[in-house]
């Protein structure tokens, strides 16, 4: 088993990453006329920023760059843990960073199936990796917590999704409460 070295400050890439990526889409998107937070998905405003090249590749880079933060989160975490590359947890962990990040390439509009599949695969990977993660930890009060938050995030997420209502709001709360999940999980079992 090979073993990495991870540097410290890797454990707060995705706190960071979060902030960041939802600054930079924000920003983004306040300058867009016909944007709706509540028809519209955060991806979806890609096809409303296809007049401003520099924009639009912005907001790719913004996907990109979240990737790669989480990534660098997901090598401390293998540090931390102690976890073979081949175990399900680091496979579920790269897999949602790595699906998450090549939606910059996977835009809706153009790949809007595709999209939707890869980003709901990384949610979900994403929630099972917390479960795994929050068992490590042996709080059962944060393992309850963890169980709560996966399945409340999944409902919204799917949900939404098959009314046909998935908007920007119903994205920033399933993100809110993974957020809150991370800061909690990074700060205090990290």
């Amino acid at each position: 088993m090979i073993w990495i070295i991870v540097p410290e400050f890797f454990k707060y890439n995705s706190v960071l990453s979060i902030p960041l990526f939802s600054i930079i889409a924000l920003s983004l998107i306040r300058n867009i006329p016909d944007f709706s937070f509540s028809k519209h998905t955060v991806s979806k405003s890609v096809i409303f920023l296809n007049n401003h090249p520099t924009q639009a590749l912005l907001f790719r880079f913004n996907f990109l760059l979240k990737g790669l933060l989480d990534i660098g989160f997901v090598l401390y975490l293998i540090h931390f843990f102690k976890l073979s590359f081949n175990s399900s947890l680091a496979w579920c962990l790269i897999l949602s960073a790595c699906l998450f990040g090549s939606l910059a390439y996977f835009t809706e509009g153009d790949y809007s199936t595709i999209h939707r599949i890869v980003a709901y695969s990384s949610g979900v990977l994403w929630a099972i990796s917390e479960l795994y993660l929050a068992r490590a930890t042996g709080n059962t009060f944060f393992i309850q917590g963890t169980n709560i938050a996966s399945v409340v995030v999944i409902i919204l997420a799917f949900g939404f999704m098959f009314a046909k209502k998935t908007n920007a709001f119903v994205q920033i709360l399933c993100m809110s409460i993974w957020y809150i999940w991370l800061v909690l999980f990074v700060f205090r079992y990290l």
